[in-house]
């Protein structure tokens, strides 16, 4: 990736955006100048009397000369300020827009991406990567173009008073160059690597941070952070690497560089001795050259810094082109609520889940889905809100395939309630809000008391304007569980997805939940997972999912009558009710 393309990918394919930071950072480094070239002026006035003896010192044109270097000194700070704000202002910008664009991103690609990634290097994207790009944006790109800029302008206005003298200091420059090469090299060989340990170690840190009650549970203190430990050592050691492999060649380019002023020193003198330069002339050389040679040696430290923060610029690029869900157009109004599979096989990476499945679930009505596990129950209501697509076959939502719905009219018309609620680190009244962010305190409270949760929120101290933590950290199981119905029936959605919601609940909150439930699915087409069969007796259809494929559907009376896998299964279930410590 060279540099157009690199900011080109960093802005989000708006380069544009950093015209205002290189260009004035740029006016910036040519301004830091202009103090040098006024003292030069003051210089040329005082050799004027030894040159042409008799003469006298312009003291008038002299203090002109320093009423000029105070304007210069104000316009420079001037300048820095306006600068200043424009890249780290601009640069902030232009990542706090990169954020959102990449977490919108990560929002349409299918849930498949997530499960073949560890959470520390999802959580690099916007953490680290970002962080590399900012410092990318705000600093080191203006500053490097400044550093580049400033010195090919000095050379070109010294060549004007001598070529030789000027092409004696430039000589250096392409000399420096092959160590600034091999470092360049050496940061993308080592920081590839480098990169990859970050992530690790951050994977690492996630896992023994969440696992830390299993942990502590099971005396796993030593196994686990072994894990950690090694993590963390190995990306030690390769920070030890990256710096230790281009240290050495920056300082060799620097050494190099600054060789340039001693030829300057020594070319410049034999000039004079041939009388092809004047005395003002050589000290305005020695006066510049290290205005010459600092900003370059910067600017090549600027650019082996590019280089590894460039491999951020790469993993997001790589992460804009993962494929997203196929977007479809269709917005108009659904209008019926059942639900058809047609010939849908659909598998996770290698392994077939589901097999030509052909199943039709009637509106306004209860159909349960049972099955061993592992049999794809939960697959089925995933791809019906569209978490993945379908490998083969359809699945149609009143006659039209869900394919032809934007994802977002699609999920509008579905309610969901998991196993496992996740609730946001905010309060208890935005977590509900969820379900329909433009609700009212009166329609919040009456979903709530729908959801019987109202009664347990009023007595915590802060009541709906409680924080529940990371996850929903601070409430019980079922409390969270609640919460999440709660917010389904604010959304009040045709079609309801319920993912055995009361599987792990003590029996006094399975009863409030049952009941919460019986709210949410009054008149919607309800599509739900069921381990325990007795909580499905009276369900309008039961479908058995067995061997990636519908094995049986009925009713319960139907099913029994059959005498299939469904009546094992409820006969096994009838024989465990009996069991006793």
């Amino acid at each position: 990736m060279n540099y157009k393309s690199m900011m080109n990918a960093a802005t989000m394919g708006r380069p544009e955006r950093l015209r205002p930071l290189i260009g004035w950072t740029v006016a910036e480094y040519f301004l830091r100048g202009a103090p040098y070239g006024v003292l030069l002026l003051v210089v040329w006035e005082l050799f004027k009397p030894l040159q042409s003896p008799g003469s006298t010192l312009d003291v008038q044109r002299i203090l002109c000369w320093c009423g000029l270097l105070l304007i210069s000194l104000i316009l420079l700070f001037a300048i820095s300020r306006k600068s200043y704000f424009a890249a780290y202002k601009g640069g902030y910008e232009l990542c706090a827009d990169g954020r959102l664009e990449i977490a919108e991103h990560l929002r349409k690609l299918p849930m498949g991406f997530y499960n073949t990634r560890d959470p520390g290097d999802i959580g690099a994207y916007i953490v680290s990567d970002y962080a590399n790009i900012e410092q990318l944006l705000s600093r080191l790109l203006p500053q490097m173009c400044g550093a580049l800029a400033a010195p090919l302008v000095l050379l070109a206005c010294l060549a004007v008073m001598s070529w030789k003298l000027a092409m004696a200091a430039a000589l250096v420059i392409p000399l420096a160059w092959p160590a600034a090469m091999i470092s360049f090299w050496l940061i993308k060989h080592f920081g590839l690597r480098h990169q990859k340990y970050k992530v690790e170690s951050a994977s690492r840190m996630i896992e023994y941070i969440q696992g830390i009650r299993t942990i502590k549970a099971f005396n796993l203190v030593g196994t686990k952070f072994d894990r950690l430990d090694k993590a963390f050592r190995r990306l030690k050691t390769q920070s030890i690497k990256i710096e230790a492999g281009s240290g050495p060649t920056i300082l060799l380019a620097s050494f190099v560089l600054n060789g340039g002023f001693t030829l300057i020193i020594l070319f410049g003198f034999t000039l004079i001795v041939a009388g092809e330069i004047a005395l003002p002339v050589y000290i305005m050389f020695l006066i510049l050259g290290s205005r010459i040679y600092e900003p370059l040696l910067h600017a090549l430290i600027f650019m082996a810094e590019i280089n590894y923060y460039k491999l951020s610029v790469d993993r997001i690029e790589t992460l804009r082109r993962t494929v997203t869900l196929p977007e479809g157009s269709a917005l108009e109004k659904i209008g019926r609520y059942d639900i058809e599979f047609k010939n849908v096989s659909f598998g996770y990476h290698d392994a077939r889940v589901l097999e030509k499945i052909n199943l039709h679930i009637p509106e306004n009505a209860l159909t349960a889905l049972v099955g061993p596990s592992g049999s794809g129950k939960s697959t089925l209501t995933r791809l019906i809100a569209r978490f993945w697509d379908v490998g083969s076959g359809e699945i149609h939502i009143g006659g039209k395939n869900i394919r032809a719905y934007t994802t977002d009219h699609l999920l509008a018309n579905i309610s969901m309630v998991f196993q496992d609620v996740y609730l946001f680190n905010d309060t208890i009244y935005n977590n509900i809000r969820i379900g329909r962010p433009g609700a009212g305190r009166e329609e919040i409270i009456a979903a709530s008391q729908l959801a019987r949760c109202h009664d347990f929120i009023t007595v915590l101290p802060e009541g709906y304007e409680t924080l529940v933590g990371e996850g929903g950290s601070t409430l019980s199981g079922g409390e969270k569980q609640r919460l999440s119905i709660a917010r389904a029936l604010l959304k009040d959605a045709p079609i309801v997805l319920l993912d055995e919601a009361t599987a792990a609940l003590d029996p006094e909150n399975e009863l409030h939940i049952q009941r919460a439930i019986d709210e949410l699915v009054k008149n919607k087409t309800v599509v739900v997972i069921a381990h325990r069969l007795n909580t499905i007796r009276r369900a309008d259809k039961i479908v058995v999912i067995d061997r990636k494929t519908v094995a049986e559907e009925g009713t319960h009376e139907s099913l029994m009558a059959r005498k299939g896998l469904y009546k094992a299964l409820w006969d096994e279930q009838q024989r465990v009710r009996g069991w006793k410590f």
